[in-house]
């Protein structure tokens, strides 16, 4: 499988404090009134932390998001956060083989606490892959 060798690595953490102008257009460009809380989908937005040896190609889709907040994120709090590859893993559909990559994302407040936890998974056409190859795969 293309990009296994990527599991496991992970990005430096990255130092951010929420702030209240970026926090309101967040809510303004999802189309949700601002009401001086984060809006719980804010912590998807945190791409900063690159991780080593990966890097969003042409064609790429975000296929889900789940995130879990262990306490609320407020306007104002500074919190520590990395990105790491989770998973890789190939499927056959109907256009051949796409690659999914599982990329988890974790915040911690300066005390070191867990404030939220994300996974998002991207989904990604082989590179140079024909259909038949794809055929061939599957048993088809």
């Amino acid at each position: 499988m293309i990009w296994k060798e990527l599991i496991g690595r992970e990005s430096e953490s990255v130092l951010l404090k929420t702030k209240l102008e970026e926090v309101h257009r967040f809510a303004e460009a999802i189309g949700i009134p601002f009401d001086d809380r984060v809006p719980a989908t804010y912590v998807g937005t945190l791409i900063q932390a690159n991780i080593p040896g990966f890097e969003l190609l042409p064609g790429m889709i975000h296929g889900e998001q789940k995130i879990t907040y262990h306490r609320p994120l407020l306007v104002g709090d500074s919190f520590m956060y990395k990105r790491r590859v989770q998973d890789v893993y190939e499927r056959i559909g109907k256009q051949g083989k796409i690659t999914f990559l599982v990329i988890e994302t974790t915040g911690k407040d300066l005390a070191g606490d867990l404030v939220f936890s994300s996974s998002s998974t991207l989904i990604a056409p082989a590179k140079g892959e024909t259909n038949e190859e794809s055929a061939e795969l599957s048993g088809i």
